[in-house]
């Protein structure tokens, strides 16, 4: 039973507005000089053919994994995705803040004896309007205590409430496949509700406040800070009057072992957010047993994202499905040469063993992310959670066997344009 009661995504289908006049949007601050005080991705790097795009991703963190590759100074896995002026961020890798900071941290200056000086703080996430987390692994969603922090005194919230939309408790600790026989750490819920191994996106968010009442009290008595838990709206995606089951499918028990054939049954897409830039779209993949994990999909006026997740190449054709004809799809990968060097010789039964498995079942090889890309009919292959970090480049650069269309190796701070490019700014 989860920890509290949690408000269950129930989205109302409004018609999706079509347009350039669907795409109009109060007036961005203006600052001094009157340069906006909110930075398209196009003033970071000014030559980007992304600069003619009205919808334009950002790459924030490009590697995966719990830990530090040597020699790689990949952020982990996040993204964010910009239309018109309206942004939206998909996962909060460790060090995503740094880089959405890097990306579109502008503020106002003023001269003060001949020196330029900052006259006040960016409101640079004034017009972030949703953050996604594809499922609750910490190099996906590392940096969200810090921007929950640093993300309110930057302008978020306002003046509407910021929707995060991620994974509800999934009921059940994976199975203990190495024998671990340590402390099993629980969230305590209070109340009469039990503690939980295993909270969801909700709890998570709630406990973080907890955690961090210190500051965020301090941060409001002392310089103003916003009331936080009243300028977002966290929603959990994973019960099942929010995802379309199959006909006649039990979702898995907690109390009983599971199989992917119950944490990634093959299903159809469905809704999970929509505004007047963007409808999303999400599916269960297959990232065992990590359940649930999900794949996005983000539909404007100018084309679609799909964002993978973390997941093995088989999803019961569910990322197929998703992401058919989609103009960029952002897939993670995992170099299947450094499994076979890292782990060669592990048997089953051995202590590595089961690290090696989730390697090669619940990740994409280089081999495989190609063949899925082609299914999918996707336009552009972006190669993120990129893992290892150091991968060589020539590896990567393999991926493009069994894909007729555009590969792209992701990097932090790339800027990639997504569907038709503008003959003129509609933001």
């Amino acid at each position: 039973m989860p920890c509290d009661e949690t408000d269950q995504l129930h989205v109302p289908r409004r018609s999706f507005l079509k347009g350039a006049g669907a795409l109009a949007l109060a007036p961005l601050l203006m600052s001094l000089d009157g340069k906006s005080s909110f930075a398209a991705p196009s003033d970071l790097q000014k030559g980007s053919r992304a600069a003619k795009f009205n919808t334009k991703l950002v790459l924030l963190g490009t590697t995966g994994g719990m830990t530090w590759w040597p020699g790689s100074n990949r952020a982990s896995a996040s993204q964010a995705l910009v239309v018109g002026d309206a942004m939206y961020i998909i996962d909060l890798g460790f060090g995503a803040t740094q880089r959405l900071a890097e990306a579109f941290n502008h503020a106002r200056f003023v001269t003060v004896n001949g020196e330029k000086t900052q006259l006040e703080l960016s409101t640079f996430l004034k017009n972030v309007r949703a953050v996604f987390f594809t499922h609750l692994h910490m190099d996906h969603l590392g940096d969200y205590p810090t921007f929950l922090m640093i993300g309110a005194r930057a302008g978020f919230g306002i003046p509407n409430r910021l929707q995060i939309i991620g994974p509800g408790e999934r009921g059940r600790l994976e199975e203990n496949k190495t024998g671990y026989s340590g402390t099993i750490i629980k969230a305590e819920c209070g109340g009469s509700n039990p503690a939980t191994a295993t909270p969801g996106t909700k709890q998570m968010t709630n406990l973080l406040l907890q955690a961090f009442a210190q500051n965020f009290n301090d941060c409001a008595m002392d310089a103003g800070y916003p009331d936080l838990p009243n300028i977002i709206d966290v929603k959990e995606i994973g019960d099942p009057r929010t995802i379309p089951w199959p006909a006649n499918f039990l979702p898995p028990d907690p109390s009983k072992p599971w199989t992917r054939n119950e944490t990634c049954p093959a299903m159809v897409p469905f809704e999970i957010y929509r505004d007047d830039r963007v409808s999303v779209s999400a599916i269960l993949v297959d990232h065992y047993q990590s359940y649930p994990s999900f794949a996005f999909r983000f539909d404007t006026n100018d084309g679609s994202l799909v964002i993978s997740g973390d997941t093995g190449p088989d999803t019961k054709g569910n990322l197929q499905k998703l992401a058919k004809g989609a103009d960029v799809l952002v897939h993670e990968v995992i170099d299947n040469a450094w499994i076979d060097a890292a782990f060669k010789g592990v048997k089953e039964g051995d202590p590595a063993w089961p690290l090696y498995y989730h390697a090669i079942t619940a990740h994409t090889t280089i081999q495989d992310v190609g063949r899925v890309a082609e299914q999918c009919q996707a336009k552009t292959l972006v190669l993120s959670h990129i893992g290892p970090g150091n991968t060589p480049l020539s590896r990567l650069k393999k991926a493009q066997k069994n894909f007729s269309g555009k590969l792209l190796i992701g990097k932090d701070l790339m800027e990639i344009g997504v569907g038709r490019a503008q003959s003129r700014s509609r933001g």
